[in-house]
């Protein structure tokens, strides 16, 4: 008994578990997170560390060099990146991917919290934070007083203690970031020549204030059987209560605050300039917890802010960017994809079996596997995303046909004039055999895909889980619904005339039936042109090769674009800006735009701003992109770049398409100067923009230098004029000022006209270890340098990144005509370069396919040796496959798409779907000669019996495929060249297959029969020779 039989005789069971199956998938769908990209999780860490006031080369020496020294020694590391700018070390270390990344996160957490106590007291405690591609913001949005009357830091304050709290407690979010408004700050002016005629130091300031604004707890006191708690409150109340604090009392005369400094009640230096349109702004972002549903979050945030619009009619809230919105298109649209797939397929049964309610039984499997996979797809915890949307899509085609092999094996038997029941038995277990084969290939290919290492095996895995899933649900319902379906919504038929024996030749495609059979009939008898011909179609597949270009990843069609603009070191926050709002403005004025979103300086970088660029739709990027850049011809530092949603990209130069990295082991001069060699050969490769390179030299910098003999003299060392000066023109912040609801910190600094000039400098007082003010020129003298804007280092060296974007041509195209021109460029010692980035992932990507695709091709041949009980007709079987690869070169030649990574899994997906057609065919032929035909006549029997199923199934593929194909929609143009390979692949395979697997059948036969015959036998089947 078979399972064929068991459903057969058992329906209402059969019934109910796929009713079963639909519940628990439909449960599972509803359930399932929707996001953009599979949940990734890669050993990745940064390590951010803020050191006010700081320069590039002062953060590098405190704070970078000690992170690369102690994270070096973890184990598991496999490069350290750090990035030292104004202000900022960011540290990146990355450990080999077998590392769990929670581990990696812990070791890291642990070597910095061991070496924090050498860094710079005013140094903030190290971030730590691990790479999670999700983390970034899923909403952001701008919020403007539309009434201009309330200031910005009221505004500021009223979304930090009002809006913010309400996005807080919606369930997912995980952040709510607020950057831009005026936050309020407490200064605490010094005058300096107050200072100097007192002769008062700024750390005598600085501790009156620290030991004046305290709230001390004093104990307890039990009277009169209470518990009563005693407290020494000496919080300021009032900000004039500040100015009247006592700094010294020299001779019994109290110098008050307010005698050496203005206080005052203002707000923090700008450093940043945010603006929506054209109007100042304050951002506010919201990042998602992990594993959660973006699009219902977002939703969420966004019900929340209509609800904010009602309370605040005032406030005017402005979307920036929406990732969910594309989310949501890009599903929308791999539905829209699945169900026309799933009609094509459906048509193509209709055409062949000419019979409505047939065709309704043969697809009426298709819900039931579709929404059968959602259900293993929630129990293994994946997500609903561009990925497995992409499996879902392609799936559509790939699962019927399994039902249309045995559905048409049945039909078949029908025919003959069988019951429904006998036809349905009987169809079913021919077919078995090879259904079961087809399907094991499938799985089979994808088994290398689901476990490959790196980064693309871990964005892949989804994609071969998923399709396995629905191949396995499709077996399954071939075997069970299928047969009992057809068991019991068909009549007997009269026999056909020519059906009476299921083994006739009979096919019912006419024309094309007589045609295949005389093509057929042809090249068995003509083997060996046959064999040449197919030679030389083999061979082409290396000329076809050479002409398509080779790329990562196909660019998502996103409605957004970036920009970002570096002007020369040194240059002031407020030229920036001007410079940054006439872009705003020439952006705004492009009609496919409908936003702008700029920022202005930030993190110590006065001369940079950014830009986000909203569109109408998406889709317009490729016809806007060179009305932007037309625009903005001539100006120097300006990069745009598309912005590859979700995939990397961005516009900042390690960012970009291709990057070039220049090594030392010596200096930074050094590879300053090789970097602009660099740059100068390539810049006129054509198709190469936005060229740059992350070493920016030439930022003034004024330097103490301090005499360690006359400091020394009078009591001072270089820590004490170091501090005293950072204090003084950068500021301390010494404490914090409360009122009920608010907390601003309180900063000592020299005023704003005594820290104007260089010069300015010279005239501070430093404090003596004898209570005694030195003059800074006593001890010091000032030098004018320049630095790097930034220093970049890996693994301890020097780095610099030149990096460029692409127009116009391949990256593939372009990364060579590079390599030429870096090949003229001799190198110091010492110096080495090599291409980063995409180039590095690419790479790394396709020798990693690479060995998937062969381990696909031997679990192929494994599973076919073990299904036919032969070692020889696995290879006969297996010639479909490089046939297939030429159709797919073929195919995106044609359609101008380039070979990348998603292009490539199509190729490994051929390898399991292209040797069906071989198994149908050889499988029947196999059946005949068991019977006792002869091989070439068996061959000839099974080709046009078999051409009916093989039609329908590589048909049904092709149309199943075709709308994913068109690259229509929402992340259309990721999903297309996938499904164009794999198009192409099989109307090649189909075609040649059909002719030269029979021809290789016979050959392989007959030279294996020769080689069993004794010499004896030999001789007597050798045709006589005439005397």
């Amino acid at each position: 008994m078979n399972i064929a039989n068991i459903s057969i005789r058992q329906p209402v069971l059969i019934t109910m578990l796929m009713l079963a199956l639909v519940v628990v998938g439909a449960l599972g769908y509803s359930r399932m997170p929707v996001d953009l990209m599979p949940d990734i999780s890669i050993p990745y860490v940064f390590v951010t560390t803020i050191y006010p006031g700081a320069s590039p080369s002062e953060v590098q020496r405190e704070i970078s060099e000690r992170l690369e020294q102690a994270l070096g020694a973890v184990n598991g590391v496999k490069n350290i990146t750090s990035s030292s700018s104004e202000n900022v070390s960011t540290v990146l270390v990355e450990f080999n991917l077998e590392i769990a990344p929670a581990r990696a996160s812990e070791d890291v957490r642990e070597r910095v919290a061991a070496i924090r106590g050498t860094f710079p007291t005013d140094a903030r405690d190290p971030v730590i934070q691990r790479f999670d591609p999700s983390s970034a913001a899923i909403l952001s949005f701008g919020i403007v007083d539309k009434t201009s009357k309330l200031p910005s830091d009221e505004l500021r304050r009223l979304i930090v203690d009002k809006i913010k709290p309400r996005l807080d407690r919606i369930d997912g979010v995980a952040d709510v970031a607020i950057t831009g408004g005026l936050v309020r700050q407490i200064q605490v002016n010094l005058n300096l020549d107050d200072l100097r005629t007192r002769r008062l130091a700024p750390q005598q300031v600085v501790s009156a204030i620290q030991t004046e604004n305290l709230n001390l707890p004093g104990g307890r006191v039990t009277e009169n059987g209470r518990d009563i708690t005693v407290r020494t409150p000496g919080n300021f109340q009032t900000v004039n209560e500040i100015g009247e604090i006592i700094i010294a009392n020299p001779r019994n005369v109290p110098v008050y605050l307010k005698d050496v400094a203005t206080v005052k009640d203002g707000f923090e230096e700008v450093a940043t300039y945010s603006r929506l349109n054209g109007l100042d702004t304050i951002v506010v972002s919201i990042r998602k917890q992990s594993g959660t549903n973006t699009v219902r979050v977002a939703e969420e945030v966004k019900t929340e802010l209509e609800r904010v619009r009602h309370d605040y009619a005032d406030l005017g809230i402005t979307i920036a960017n929406d990732q969910s919105e594309f989310i949501k298109r890009s599903t929308e649209d791999s539905i829209v994809d699945l169900i026309l797939g799933g009609l094509f397929a459906s048509l193509v049964v209709l055409v062949f079996f000419r019979d409505l309610r047939n065709t309704l039984v043969t697809v009426a499997g298709l819900p039931v596997i579709m929404i059968g996979t959602f259900a293993a797809m929630s129990a293994l915890g994946l997500t609903l995303n561009i990925i497995t949307l992409l499996a879902l899509s392609l799936a559509v085609g790939l699962v019927i046909d399994d039902a249309i092999v045995v559905r048409e094996n049945i039909f078949r038997h029908m025919e003959r004039g069988e019951t429904p029941k006998e036809a349905s038995s009987r169809g079913t277990n021919e077919v078995s055999l090879s259904v079961l084969a087809m399907t094991l290939t499938v799985l089979s290919v994808f088994l290398p895909v689901a476990f490959t290492t790196g980064l693309i095996g871990k964005i892949f895995r989804d994609f071969g889980l998923t399709i396995a899933f629905a191949v396995a649900i499709s077996l399954v319902e071939a075997f069970t619904l299928a047969p009992m379906l057809s068991a019991y919504f068909f009549k007997q038929r009269k026999p056909k005339p020519g059906h009476e024996n299921a083994d006739e030749t009979a096919t019912q495609l006419g024309w094309l039936d007589r045609q295949y059979r005389g093509m057929l009939g042809w090249s068995l008898h003509h083997k060996k042109i046959s064999a040449l011909l197919g030679l030389l179609v083999f061979l082409s597949i290396f000329g076809l090769a050479s002409f398509v270009e080779m790329s990562f990843l196909p660019n998502v069609d996103s409605d957004i674009f970036s920009g970002s603009l570096q002007m020369s070191p040194g240059t002031p926050l407020a030229q920036t800006d001007a410079l940054a709002r006439q872009i705003e403005t020439q952006l705004k004025e492009i009609p496919d735009v409908t936003d702008v979103f700029s920022n202005v300086g930030g993190e110590g970088t006065p001369e940079r701003a950014s830009f986000t660029v909203k569109m109408r739709v998406s889709g317009l990027l490729a016809r806007t992109e060179p009305e932007v850049r037309q625009r903005f011809v001539g100006i120097p530092g300006l990069a745009f770049s598309l912005q590859n949603t979700g995939m990397g990209g961005g516009s900042g130069v390690t960012g970009r398409t291709i990057q070039i990295n220049l090594n030392t082991t010596g200096t930074f001069e050094e590879l300053d100067q090789v970097s602009k060699n660099v740059m100068s050969a390539i810049a006129s490769v054509p198709g190469i923009v936005d060229l740059d390179r992350t070493y920016q030299p030439g930022k003034p910098e004024a330097h103490v230098d301090v005499d360690r003999q006359r400091a020394a003299r009078v009591g001072l060392s270089t820590a004490s004029v170091g501090a005293t000066v950072r204090t003084l023109i950068n500021g301390q912040t010494v404490s914090r000022y409360r009122e009920p609801g608010r907390e601003a910190d309180i900063v000592v600094r020299l005023r704003p006209e005594d820290r104007a000039r260089l010069d300015d400098i010279l005239s501070l007082a430093i404090p003596s270890q004898t209570g005694q003010s030195i003059p800074l020129r006593n001890v010091a003298s000032l030098s004018s340098s320049t630095g790097p804007s930034s220093i970049r280092r890996v693994n301890r060296q020097p780095q610099v990144v030149i990096g460029m974007n692409i127009i116009g041509r391949t990256q593939a195209a372009v990364q060579r005509e590079v390599q030429a021109r870096l090949n003229t460029i001799t190198l110091p010692p010492g110096v080495t370069t090599n291409f980063g980035g995409q180039t590095t992932q690419m790479n790394e990507s396709f020798g990693s396919m690479l060995v998937s695709l062969i381990m696909s091709v031997i679990f192929v041949y494994m599973v076919l040796a073990s299904q036919f009980g032969s070692f020889t007709q696995p290879l006969v079987l297996m010639l479909a496959l490089p046939l297939s690869i030429i159709g797919a070169f073929l195919a995106l030649l044609i359609a101008r798409f380039a070979f990348d990574m998603t292009a490539m899994i199509g190729i490994i997906l051929l390898m399991g779907l292209v040797t069906k057609n071989s198994i149908l065919l050889v499988d029947f032929a196999n059946r005949l000669r068991a019977q006792g035909m002869e091989r070439d006549q068996a061959l000839l029997t099974a080709g046009p019996i078999r051409l009916r199923p093989i039609l329908m199934t590589t048909l049904s593929l092709i149309l199943g495929m075709l709308p994913v194909a068109l690259g229509l929609g929402a992340g259309g143009s990721f999903r297309a060249p996938m499904a164009v390979a794999v198009i192409g692949g099989l109307i090649t395979s189909t075609l040649l297959t059909l002719i030269l697997v029979p021809v290789a059948y016979s050959v392989v036969d007959g030279l294996l029969a020769r080689w069993k015959k004794s010499p004896d036998e030999m001789l007597a089947s050798a045709p006589a020779v005439a005397e």
